[in-house]
């Protein structure tokens, strides 16, 4: 979906935020700062589903906007992105492939499946893993590679301003 260059610059970037943050705030322990990605990571994918609303069979409401749908999925991004960096996983190796699931239900179950085994193993495979589902997920929801490149842009101008404004 994304392209190495396009990945290579969210990488990037998601390490300037890193850094940017653990120079500005009271930074706690790497296994304390890791187990907080690993819940935000839990919380964003859950509002991501939330706005989705593919999970919701007792309403016939819609889904969210795309663009509401696709500033949740950059969330979650943001922080599978910084997880792997603490971890030197090299995600521009990462081999996407197509994934088959029944509904997206199943895809943000399998998600949440694959983020608790991350968080447990945090090893290539199952990175590349996370990602393929999510990449799944973001078909799904008509994101292209350009969709979710100048949302993650648009998302980390948003968030070094945030640190600078004393978020």
């Amino acid at each position: 979906m994304l392209n190495h260059q396009q990945l290579s610059t969210m990488i990037k970037l998601q390490q300037e935020l890193d850094d940017k943050i653990a120079e500005t705030r009271a930074v706690k322990t790497n296994q304390e700062i890791l187990d907080a990605k690993f819940l935000a990571l839990m919380i964003e994918i859950a509002e991501f589903a939330n706005e989705q609303r593919c999970f919701k069979y007792w309403s016939s409401k819609p889904p969210s906007e795309k663009n509401i749908l696709l500033e949740e999925f950059i969330d979650g991004l943001h922080f599978v992105i910084s997880i792997s960096n603490n971890y030197n996983l090299n995600l521009i190796a990462l081999e996407i492939t197509d994934q088959n699931y029944q509904n997206l239900t199943d895809a943000f179950l399998d998600l949440f499946a694959t983020t608790l085994q991350f968080q447990l193993k945090k090893d290539f495979t199952t990175v590349e893993k996370w990602f393929n589902i999510y990449y799944a997920i973001a078909q799904q929801c008509n994101f292209t590679s350009s969709d979710i490149f100048n949302a993650y842009l648009a998302k980390n101008k948003i968030n070094h301003l945030r640190q600078e404004q004393n978020y």
